[in-house]
């Protein structure tokens, strides 16, 4: 069920280099079909998500490196959540929303940011050891990544901009299939800005690394690989729907995307009509 160039690191767990240094670890046997992404520099290394915690991610990224990580997560759903505990070294965005979520010391996210409710998840109280700036560099050592703050999804929804190498980890801000700003607190003011913001940063040339992936037409696997026109088509598409009045259930993006979409996720910029 794997694409070329893929490959089980065990009967759960599938890995693709995606690009020299970054290691895609994907789940194609759980239904939201889950890719994480341990980004490497010289002296330490970046688990973006940690998956649904159907398994144990973090034995996963002991077998792929030997270099002290930090687990950041990109929002904090439960399918990107379930392996957090297991990693020793937690970064998280300093956001107002996330702040609000201590308690004495141990992150306990809302039931509306973590919706493990949805399928009967539990959530696993961590510590963060890290709060990073949105704006910020995170040094590896000969890798430089930016925190970017890009809500609408979900309002502490964050991307990392390898700006160096091309790359942009999107994680749920864009994917091939079904955008969900259906669920609790999606807002599609906040998709439109932060689509808008991210444009000015992407060039042609750039590779955006998404969280959920499809099969192919041969239904196998590998991670979703979208481009900077997936952007400018949410962005010109956000547009068109706010100025169209409609309230749909779901808005085409493009041949790639389209956008699920809730009463709620509207009221930011469209009243009732």
């Amino acid at each position: 069920m794997l694409c070329e160039g893929v490959t089980w690191l065990d009967d759960w767990f599938a890995v693709e280099e995606v690009a020299p240094g970054v290691i895609a670890i994907g789940e194609p046997r759980f239904h939201q079909i889950n890719w994480n992404y341990l980004i490497l520099g010289t002296r330490r290394a970046l688990m973006l998500d940690t998956g649904p915690g159907v398994r144990d991610i973090s034995k996963a990224v002991r077998k792929l490196t030997t270099l002290p990580v930090t687990a950041l997560p990109s929002h904090m759903h439960f399918d990107h959540t379930g392996g957090l505990s297991g990693f020793g070294n937690i970064a998280l965005p300093d956001l107002p929303v996330l702040r609000a979520c201590m308690q004495d010391g141990w992150l306990m996210p809302t039931d509306d940011l973590y919706v493990g409710y949805w399928e009967g998840m539990t959530w696993t109280p961590v510590k963060p050891a890290i709060w990073l700036p949105i704006g910020s560099e995170i040094d590896l050592g000969g890798r430089r990544l930016r925190l970017l703050h890009t809500p609408g999804h979900s309002p502490d929804s964050v991307a990392l901009h390898d700006r160096e190498n091309g790359l942009l980890f999107a994680a749920d801000f864009v994917y091939p299939g079904k955008l969900y700003a259906q669920i609790a607190n999606s807002d599609l003011k906040s998709y439109l800005d932060a689509a808008e913001a991210l444009l000015p940063q992407l060039t042609e040339a750039t590779t955006i690394l998404s969280a959920h992936g499809k099969p192919d037409a041969q239904r196998l696997h590998r991670a979703p690989r979208l481009g900077r026109q997936d952007v400018a088509d949410l962005a010109d598409s956000l547009r068109r729907l706010k100025a169209s009045g409609e309230r749909p259930a779901q808005w085409p993006v493009n041949d790639r995307m389209s956008l699920l979409l809730s009463e709620a996720a509207f009221l930011s910029w469209q009243e009732p009509g």
